[in-house]
């Protein structure tokens, strides 16, 4: 049997490579194919079957027809050139970030819902520039022509001495990412997979 994953892709494919390894412990009988998606994708993809479940963060999808399970929140960063802000300074509010372009990396058929995720529900400010690739948002962020977001996981493997990584909050509070588990009704693994998944993202 082959299960279909599908994942959020600005999560990286690191940790879910790790959480598969951890399932397969589990269930060794179990082929796993893995679908990078973007976060708009996830439900249409479960409707029309081309995945049996995905980790993604739901944002205002409360995905009503299928399992839902919070796996953990992490903390959001945004990436931008060093020296912007003072060294050793370790968080922002979201106000200071409004003469800065926000840099969305998206397909242009993805923009509507990253400008909706990062202007309506986290409340940025800031002017948008969408471009299609991690690489040409890390090029310009350096450059000095804006900030993009990353949640703290994937941020951590980000190594640039010219780029600068700081915690984002809004009026105080941080502002988190949330990663779920998101599948079909009547799959027979979906909570072997969300203590795989809690084993690597909260308990590792």
């Amino acid at each position: 049997m082959t299960l279909i994953v599908g994942y959020f892709k600005n999560f990286g494919s690191k940790d879910v490579e790790k959480i598969v390894t951890e399932f397969k412990k589990i269930h060794p009988e179990i082929d796993i194919e893995l679908m990078p998606l973007y976060q708009d994708q996830v439900g249409d993809a479960l409707a029309e079957g081309k995945i049996d479940l995905a980790l993604t963060d739901p944002r205002d999808n409360d995905f009503k027809n299928y399992q839902l399970q919070l796996i953990t929140e992490v903390s959001l960063m945004i990436i931008l050139q060093a020296g912007n802000f003072m060294f050793g300074e370790q968080t922002v509010d979201i106000k200071d970030l409004r003469k800065i372009p926000n840099i969305l990396i998206t397909k242009t058929e993805e923009e509507a819902g990253e400008l909706h995720y990062h202007k309506d529900i986290l409340k940025i400010t800031s002017p948008f520039i969408a471009v299609d690739s991690f690489n040409e948002a890390a090029l310009m962020a350096a450059s000095g022509s804006g900030y993009f977001l990353m949640n703290e996981r994937p941020a951590d493997l980000l190594m640039n001495d010219q780029l600068q990584k700081m915690f984002l909050l809004n009026d105080g509070q941080q502002l988190k990412q949330d990663y779920a588990l998101v599948g079909k009704k009547d799959l027979d693994y979906f909570d072997d997979f969300a203590q795989a998944a809690k084993s690597i993202l909260v308990d590792d």
